[in-house]
This record gives structure tokens, sequence and C-alpha cells, in this order.
């Protein structure tokens, strides 16, 4: 039974005497939702979509432009009066409608209102392109044609022996790349190199080609119309996208599903040939793009495009695998309407919400899309404004006014004008007053913890060079790296052929000259028996050397501790001359974290303002290692303490131009030495290893760290 308050409206006067009707060209399709029926309109004209309920379409269907709204409304309540829409429900379906250029009737000025209309709809579309300036779409041809005549060569693809054969490349794709995950992690540390942005962003361009050509293929498949392709601009980047928006009006939902994921399946099919060529290329630009498109077709796709939360490829599948249409639209309407309806006491408003379960749905999905928004945006306006401030303050400013300015006069519009805030408007003023103090009140004075981060390396606070005592060949690796060794313990097996004949070639020499002595001294020789002895002397000092050198290629571990030599397995059968460093054994007991701190957080360093310290690893992220003592270099840096942190490696310092060591950075820099406290039982069973360490400050209120970081932005940007 519909609502009473439902039922009537303040409003019914002004729209119960019109005779309208459903334009002649509008299609209609029948789907379920969550096991409700629903009626989709489709306006042919420009492709867009509106669904209606089977009570509201009923209504609707009875419109024929020669009976007013208030006699079908009568109508329909005297046929099923349990069901019937009542009039609140029927004035924002028609106010819907007509919006859409849905409606028509045959009253002169209709024409002229149709017009005004189609130049309200496209004002709101640019209005819309410009609230998502970051993500702007711009038409270019129709590719509806191209694609009919494409299709038959894509048909047996499009089949489920095409899926199983589809699903076999990139399962073993897959299960190859798990075999050789330690190689693609470690050429992962150069993708945002900048000598690879140049590759990265053509890979880029490569691989959404295929992308949006698989939604187009796909959507023409089952029937659909693809009508426009361009070019989007995702982040100030052009891209090729196309509209597959007809696929909303297919039926069964797989295929609506089928058509959303046909990109990011094009994109996995790619990564896995991709996959196989750099693994089997031996050319380095061959190999170098190979790896490109197979990580931006892959790792970035599942992080980027499969979000939900971002209106892509995840968002549509998520839509239609939970049969939520129009979910980001339907979200924002539930939190106006949870608003309204607890904070100002409206009772006419009516919950987007149709099935049971969808207004959690909605609430949840609105509440956590509006936030990860406004901190992309943010976060993309913080590091523009790294490289380029007058670009990074001039989005900034348009986020001001498009988030914040003009919400808050369409807020006053709302609060004044709103008819159904007729009985409530004084709470609602009241309820809006009371959250703007609580929000200023939150950001303005309550304190909120503080910190910054910093990389660093971990070096242990002791430790024992290795070296080769005698030059050899290394021939066995006695300990694996790294592992626990005690002092005397044989570590590392060198060979040297030339040495063991020299070893024999002298024993054999002080033989032969013992046996010449001899024979002198039977002989009576004095003269030749004394420097027969010299010579002996001499063979058997040398003698003992060589022995000495050779009992030096087993070598051995000088001390307790962790033995580790990363490059030992590559090191086997390579000539290792006297001096070449072996490995390194280190105290597992004494650490040290070495971090780099800009100098625009050094005024923290020595202000006392440092309240504690924990440090993670990259090798073990989930342990927190409290730290015991701290020093801070005074004097500025400018060379690294490992190459691991800059750029050039994958780290995070930005490192010097023309600097093709990695290891000077492009600003002067404070290091820090931390003393740990690691758990007992926990220690770990390498040196070198990067990560984070985090300085704790005082707390304090947001709108003071919120302009100490624009200052610093600022700084920066006049700076470079």
């Amino acid at each position: 039974m519909v609502e009473r308050q439902q039922m009537f409206s303040d409003s019914w006067h002004r729209v119960s005497g019109e005779c309208v009707r459903l334009n002649p060209a509008v299609s209609m399709n029948r789907q379920v939702f969550r096991g409700q029926v629903w009626y989709l309109l489709r306006d042919p004209l420009n492709n867009e979509y509106f669904r209606i309920t089977p009570e509201a379409y009923a209504f609707v269907g009875r419109l024929k432009g020669d009976r007013t709204v208030g006699d079908v409304w009568q109508e329909c309540l005297a046929l099923f009066p349990d069901e019937a829409p009542g009039q609140e429900e029927v004035i924002q379906v028609l106010s819907q409608l007509y919006r859409a250029n849905l409606l028509q009737s045959d009253l002169a000025p209709d024409s002229r209102q149709l017009f005004e209309r189609q130049r309200k709809t496209k004002t709101q579309k640019l209005r819309g392109q410009a609230a998502n300036f970051l993500f702007l779409n711009i038409p270019l041809f129709d590719p509806d044609r191209l694609l009919t005549v494409l299709r038959p060569f894509f048909k047996p693809f499009l089949s489920p022996i095409g899926f199983l054969v589809w699903l076999g490349v990139v399962g073993s794709a897959i299960w190859t790349a798990i075999g050789h995950i330690d190689d693609l992690a470690d050429q992962s540390s150069g993708v945002l190199a900048p000598s690879n942005l140049f590759y990265l962003y053509a890979s880029t361009v490569l691989i959404k080609v295929f992308h949006e050509f698989g939604h187009g293929i796909v959507c023409k498949h089952f029937g659909g119309e693809v009508r426009k392709a361009g070019v989007m601009l995702m982040l100030l980047t052009p891209l090729p996208y196309v509209d597959a928006t007809s696929s909303w009006g297919f039926r069964r939902r797989w295929q609506r599903i089928a058509v959303d994921a046909a990109g990011m399946g094009s994109e996995f099919l790619i990564a896995s040939i991709a996959l196989y060529v750099w693994l089997t290329t031996s050319d380095p630009l061959v190999n170098r793009l190979a790896y490109n498109v197979m990580f931006i077709a892959s790792i970035s796709t599942v992080l980027f495009n499969a979000n939900p939360l971002l209106r892509f490829d995840g968002y549509y599948i998520f839509s239609d695998l939970f049969d939520l249409p129009n979910l980001y639209q339907r979200a924002t309407r539930q939190l106006k309407f949870l608003g309204e309806r607890f904070l100002f006491g409206g009772k006419k408003i009516v919950s987007p919400a149709h099935a049971q379960g969808e207004a959690s749905w909605l609430t949840i999905y609105g509440i956590a899309a509006f936030i990860y928004r406004i901190l992309l945006l943010v976060f993309i306006t913080y590091y523009v404004a790294q490289g380029f401030l007058g670009l990074g303050v001039a989005i900034a400013g348009f986020c001001v006014f498009l988030y914040f300015l003009v919400p808050t006069g369409k807020l006053i519009h709302y609060l004044v004008t709103c008819e159904r805030l007729d009985r409530h408007r004084r709470r609602a003023f009241s309820v809006t007053a009371i959250l703007l103090i609580c929000v200023v009140g939150i950001i303005g004075f309550i304190p909120f913890p503080r910190s910054f981060r910093a990389a660093g390396v971990l070096n242990p606070a002791e430790e024992t060079v290795v070296y080769a005592a005698s030059s050899g060949a290394i021939a066995e690796l006695l300990v694996d790296s790294p592992q626990v060794v005690e002092a005397g313990q044989p570590i590392v097996r060198l060979s040297n052929l030339e040495l063991e004949f020299d070893i024999e070639s002298s024993i054999q020499q002080i033989d032969q000259l013992d046996t010449q002595i001899e024979e002198a001294r039977r002989n009576q020789y004095g003269t030749v028996t004394g420097s027969l002895t010299g010579l002996a002397k001499a063979r058997r000092m040398l003698l003992q050397e060589l022995q000495r050198q050779h009992e030096a290629l087993l070598i051995v571990a000088p001390r307790d501790g962790i033995w580790t030599s990363p490059q030992s397995r590559e090191m086997v059968g390579t000539w290792a001359p006297r001096g070449t460093e072996i490995g390194r054994i280190f105290d597992p007991n004494r650490f040290e974290f070495v971090s780099v701190v800009p100098q625009k957080q050094s005024g923290n360093l020595f202000d006392n303002q440092i309240s504690g310290s924990e440090v993670r690893l990259y090798q073990e992220v989930g342990q927190v290692i409290p730290v015991r003592t701290q020093e801070v270099t005074p004097a500025g840096q400018a060379r690294l303490p490992t190459a691991a942190l800059g750029w050039l490696a994958g780290g995070a310092i930005q490192i010097k131009k023309g600097d093709n060591s990695g290891m000077i950075a492009a600003e002067d820099f404070y290091l820090v030495r931390s003393q740990l406290d690691f758990p007992s039982g926990r220690l770990p069973d390498s040196a070198r290893i990067t990560g984070q360490i985090k300085f704790r400050l005082p707390p304090e209120p947001l709108r003071f760290q919120w302009s100490r970081i624009l200052r610093q932005t600022f700084q920066k940007g006049k700076d470079s």
C-alpha cells in the first residue's frame, strides 16, 4: 500500500491539468533487477536511458495526450488502488521525463520548450564535464560502421570456445608470471624512472586502443550500437575511448557484464602475450616495451580500471553484478534523502532505494565514493603542484570553486526555496549551522595527530668485510646467503689450478735440490753444497707461501654473525683476484636505520619536535620496529647512503639530472641515524633493506597542518 504522505502532494495542481504523452521515438525494454521488474526507456536521439517502476510505467503508458494527468491518475487509482503511484511519485517521474526530453504535448509553446530543454540538457552536460575536468570525453567520430564490418572476423573469438582459449592463455601466463615473480619485481623498480616515462605512455595508449575496441566489438556482437569514439583526458592525459552505453538496454545481465569486462579481458590477453615476448626476447628496446605493456595491461588495470569507486569498468561490472543500475546517481540521491529525512525532518522525499538491502548499498557506496573522489583530487593537485606550481594552483582553485563554493551556493538556495522544507525550514537552518560550527571546530581547534615519513636503509652497526685472501675462481658456495655462521666456519671455496701446479712444481724442485745436495755432500763439493742449500731454502719458503695461498682458497668466517653475499651465486665460476670483496658478516644484534629527511621537514628535527619514531621495512611491512635512540647529522647532505633510495632504482628520492650513479639527490637532505630495538626472535636475516621511518610530532589542529603544507608547496614551486 502506498504511504499516505506520498499519495497526495501540495504541488499536484501544477501538473494535474496538463495533457502530455511519451515521445513516439522512445523505445522500451523490460528488465529485472534484484528480482524486481523495471522498464527502461531509451531516447534514440541522445542514446540516453531512464528507468521507471512497473507502476509508474502503467501510469506513463496511459498518457496519450488526449487526457489530463489528473484523469489518468484517477483511472490508475481506480484500476489498481494498492499499486497506483502517489501524486509525489508522479510529479517526480514526470519532471525527470520532462528534463530528459521524453515527454511531448500538443501545446504550441511545447516546441519552443523542447528546444529550451535541449539547450539546458547541453548546458548540464557541459557543467558535468567541467565538474569532471580531470576525466573529460571529447567525441571525434562514429565507429559503428567500422565495427559492423569487423564483427564477422571477431565472432569466433566471442564464443564459448574462444573464451576457453582466452582462459587458457591468461591462466598459463599467470602461472608463468608466478614462476618469474622475482625477475618481474626487480624490473618494476625502473617503471617510473624518467627515462621510461615515454615508453610507459606509448604503451598506455596502445593498450587503451585495444581496451576500448574490446568494449565496442562485444557491444556490437550482442546487437548494441556504438555511436561515439574519441579522446578521454584522464588526469589530463589523452587516451582513446568509445561509448558503449547502448549495452544498458540489454535484457540479459551477463551480456551487460560481458561488455563491461571486455576491455579488461583484452588487456589481460595482451599482457599474457607481452609476458612471453618479455621472457624470450633479448633486444633491450623490445624487452622494455613488452614489460611496459605487461605492466599497464595487468597491474595498473587491476588497481585503477577495476576500482568500483571510479566510474570505469569496475563500477559498471559492480552495478550489473549486484543489480544496482545508476549506482552513483542513486547513491547521491540516497545521501540527500537521509539528510533531508533525518536531519531536516522532511517527510515528502522518496528514497531511491526500491528493493530490500539497496538503502545500505547506496549509503555505503555514496560515502565511500565521495571520500575517495576528494582524496583523489587532493592527491592529484598536490603532486601536479610539485612540478608545475601554476597548473596545480589553477586546479586547486577550480576544485575549491566547483566542490566548495558551488555546493555552498546550491545548499543556500535549497534551504531558502525548497518547498519540502516549508514546515521545517527553521530546523534545516539550525541543523546546517550546527554542522558548519562542528566542521569549523574540528578543523580549526581540535588537535589531530601528525607525523611525517622519510625513506631510509637498514645498516648493521658493526660488520666485517670478507675478502679473497688469494686469487682464484669461485668454485663452491659452502653456506647460502643469508645464514648465521660461526667464527672459523668455511663459507666459500675457491680453486686455482695454476697455484696447484706451482705447488707441485715447487715440491718436485725441492726434491731434486735435496738429491743434488746429498750427492754434493758425498763428493765433498763444499761450495756447491752451500749454493744448493741456499737455493733449497728459498724454494721451501716459496712453497710455504704457495701453500698458505692454497689454504686461503678456503674462505672461513672471521667472526660470528650473519653471512650475506647477494651476488654470490652470480659470482660462481668467475675469477676473483686477491682482495676481491666476497661478502660481509654483520652483528645481528645491532642495527641502525639511516633515513633521508628532506629540508622542508628539517625544522622538526632541530626544534625538538620529535615525540617518537618507528620503522617499517619493505621486506616485512607488518612489523613495526621501535627506535631506541636517534642522532641527526647537523650538516646537509647530497649523496644518498644507497642508490636503492633514488629514482633510478625505484626509490622515493629524486635524483639530480645527469647523475647516472643514482646516488646524488636533487635537493640537499639531512641524515638521521636511528638505533633500533628489534623484538626478540624477529631479527632481520639481511642488511641493506630499505624502508620508511615515521616521526611522530605533537598534535595540532588541521588548519595549521594544511596551511603548512600549502606554504611548503608554494615554496618548493617557487624554488623549482
